[in-house]
């Protein structure tokens, strides 16, 4: 069993911060009318770098499809947010010891 560690409390807050930044953002195409083809810009600004992957992937093996674009970019979402969390985490418990 691993030790209990201390959740990092700016780790969790800007996490969540950005969680929900990123969940509005990858909302926002789905409930878009047609034709207001900006409503994805958001998505993947906060998706970077994975949007660029994203992008490449998809050129690579031809892939044309709005529901494999929102999970990969969903997955974005979560990863950066995670590495925000372990980031944070890992800079206020180098700090305190």
């Amino acid at each position: 069993a691993m030790p209990d560690q201390p959740r990092s409390k700016a780790g969790l807050w800007l996490g969540g911060i950005y969680l929900v930044i990123g969940l509005a953002a990858w909302i926002l195409p789905l409930v878009a009318k047609p034709g207001e083809s900006l409503a994805g810009v958001y998505l993947v600004l906060v998706a970077q770098p994975w949007a660029s992957l994203l992008v490449w992937i998809m050129d690579r093996f031809d892939i044309d499809s709005f529901a494999f674009n929102m999970v990969f970019m969903l997955l974005g979402v979560l990863l950066n947010t995670w590495i925000i969390y372990r980031l944070l985490a890992w800079l206020t418990r180098s700090r305190r010891g």
